[in-house]
């Protein structure tokens, strides 16, 4: 199991997340391969003290069982907020913010290639917040054709603590089991970090979830790292404005749409993007009669 130390996360955090605070600017700003550099905007509800980091695998495909996706995720912890993503969210916002501040760092050739990286490595599309207080979670994806937000009351697991220990980053291990939105998941958590949280949606266990996956190993998070997050760790979701025809709708609309977007998208994209080739002399749409794709989400029933 490989380990990322905090220490070089907090370095990278440091460099990368310093621009979080910037303010917008109206000027349109090009690298110079022509790609266009807006600063993202963010609701910034606080800032993380403590983090964790999950190794993520992921079948994206239900029939591809030795077709495994990898992210990089981070749940961010503050007192009064959680928040799950895709790391390389944080790093390419943070580069892309740097790109957009001046022509001088539009044309940074090394933070191009930074932010291009960023791009590639950022595989996980779902942002969770949760509100401790509330207990709300807003969900945003922006993943396939379109992107979608819904907010609701944050799930509560009913846990099973079973015999069982194991070490996991050095740290002795418990196990416990729930049932999730149609899948059986086998959690192991260590009090030796006093807190009830873990990836995703997943929290109630009397110490930090340092790996969990469901039965079939089609979601596994296992953790990498955890420790003091560095000074402009800011928890943000995007504001509605900056995600074009963002769907803000129900949990289960949402999450239905987002079923669909997978398992139709070629049809669907003909349809978005009004694709049209050219038949007897006449731009006209293809037939969109494209066989449905398997889909593999972490929710299967809502």
């Amino acid at each position: 199991m490989k380990c990322i130390s905090f220490y070089g996360l907090k370095h990278a955090l440091l460099l990368m997340l310093s621009f979080l605070s910037f303010q917008a600017q109206a000027q349109r700003l090009f690298s110079p391969t022509g790609n266009h550099y807006d600063k993202s905007k963010r609701m910034v509800v606080d800032q993380a003290k403590i983090g964790a980091m999950y190794e993520l695998q992921f079948r994206k495909d239900s029939t591809k069982v030795n077709d495994y996706t990898k992210a990089q995720t981070v749940l961010m912890i503050s007192n009064k907020y959680l928040l799950f993503g895709d790391y390389n969210r944080l790093v390419f916002d943070s580069i892309n913010d740097y790109m957009a501040e001046s022509k001088r760092n539009a044309r940074n050739r090394q933070a191009y290639v930074q932010w291009q990286e960023a791009i590639g490595k950022w595989t996980y599309f779902f942002v969770t917040l949760t509100d401790l207080a509330k207990q709300q979670t807003t969900v945003q994806t922006y993943d396939v054709l379109r992107s979608y937000e819904y907010t609701y009351a944050t799930p509560k697991m009913s846990w099973n603590l079973e015999a069982g220990d194991t070490l996991i980053q050095g740290r002795k291990c418990q196990k416990a089991t729930c049932t999730f939105s149609g899948r059986n998941y086998v959690a192991w958590y260590t009090e030796s970090i006093p807190l009830p949280y873990g990836p995703y949606l997943f929290a109630g266990l009397p110490g930090l979830i340092m790996e969990i996956y469901d039965t079939g190993r089609n979601w596994i998070f296992t953790n990498n790292g955890f420790g003091t997050m560095p000074n402009h760790a800011s928890m943000y979701i995007y504001k509605k404005e900056y995600i074009q025809d963002l769907i803000v709708t129900s949990r289960e609309k949402a999450l239905t749409g987002y079923r669909n977007d997978i398992e139709d998208f070629d049809n669907l994209s003909i349809e978005l993007f009004k694709v049209k080739v050219e038949r007897n002399g006449k731009m006209v749409p293809p037939e969109a009669n494209n066989p449905k794709r398997p889909s593999n989400m972490l929710e299967l029933v809502w």
